[in-house]
């Protein structure tokens, strides 16, 4: 019988210890951890379909250099390179087990397919800001410049094609994409303009003012919000299905830049490392403490980890890179 005892003991110790796991030690509780910070290049975009599969772009790393991409497999960081170089890496987006695109300055569209990177043809060089797939075969990407008519792609092949159905009056960039179903794809633009495809055609739908740039797009279950700035301050948008509506005063809110693409809670993350999550019916900032730098982009996988990145973006060559998550698991620092 003590035999017995001793035995179940050590099976109970064992699996309380989490011995056999493949993943990063795992905590009680969820808590912020800063990852990574002062990069030679903001980091720009994360997707992950698990704690076992991040994946990190951004900026290149100075003149002649590459961008930044990080690979996370559960137990290290790997930078990957591309074999590009002066590129800027903005949006990345993923399947479970399958191909991972990421897309950037120069028109630039990869696919990264059994270890290895493909580069996909394009129909222009403006900017690849937004990705989103409902499958590997069936991905969108947005963009554009300041200077020229933002555009929306759609993978057909090994190759993207031209959409039409973008607002005569729109300039300057769409700049994110998202979908629940292949056939409710939403996107946000600048002038204040969100486009839908409804598995059919691409509309628009004039949700802000001229001077709003809504720079992200989220959709959960419940609602979609969209966020951004009307050139001095935040802006947030929510759609539970019956148009959107203005959530968050914006008289001396901090500009907003990127939102979980999809699942729920949302989240919202911004300028001064602000972090906005909605908690039932209300938003509220959530106080980490980790970073003042400005949050460009974030994502929340089915497990709940959460990843935001940032720095210093609106400029030529970005700087101070940074990386911050949110779980139970504890990550080691980028290399």
């Amino acid at each position: 019988m003590l035999d017995d005892m001793r035995a179940w003991l050590f099976v109970a110790l064992w699996m309380i210890s989490g011995c056999g796991d493949d993943g990063p030690p795992v905590q009680e509780e969820r808590t912020w951890q800063l990852v990574g910070e002062g990069r030679p290049s903001s980091l720009l975009s994360v997707w992950s379909s698990s704690i076992n599969d991040v994946w990190l772009v951004g900026g290149r790393e100075g003149l002649g250099l590459g961008p930044t991409v990080f690979h996370f497999d559960g137990t290290a960081w790997t930078k990957r390179d591309t074999g590009l170089v002066n590129v800027d890496l903005w949006t990345v987006f993923g399947f479970a087990n399958g191909d991972v695109f990421l897309g950037g300055s120069n028109g630039t569209l990869l696919r990264h397919r059994n270890g290895a990177f493909e580069k996909l043809t394009t129909p222009a060089t403006d900017i690849v800001f937004g990705l989103w797939g409902n499958s590997a075969d069936d991905v969108w990407a947005v963009g554009g410049q300041t200077a020229s008519r933002p555009f929306v792609w759609r993978l057909q092949g090994s190759a993207f094609v031209a959409q039409t159905g973008i607002p005569a009056g729109l300039t300057g960039a769409v700049w994110k994409v998202t979908g629940r179903a292949a056939d409710d794809v939403w996107i946000s633009g600048s002038q204040g303009f969100v486009l839908h495809w409804d598995g059919q055609t691409l509309g628009s739908e004039k949700v802000g003012a001229n001077s709003e740039s809504l720079f992200s797009i989220g959709c959960g279950a419940a609602r979609c919000i969209t966020a951004g700035s009307n050139g001095s301050n935040g802006v947030l948008y929510e759609n539970v299905g019956q148009g959107w509506t203005s959530r968050v005063p914006t008289q001396d809110g901090p500009i907003w830049r990127g939102i979980t693409p999809v699942g729920d809670p949302p989240y919202v993350v911004g300028m001064f490392g602000a972090v906005l999550e909605r908690d039932g019916e209300t938003w509220k900032i959530d106080p980490h403490g980790l970073t003042t730098e400005a949050l460009h982009a974030t994502w929340l996988d089915a497990d709940g980890n959460l990843f935001a990145v940032g720095g210093k973006f609106d400029r030529a060559q970005t700087l101070d890179g940074v990386v911050i998550y949110n779980g139970t698991a504890e990550l080691p620092a980028l290399p």
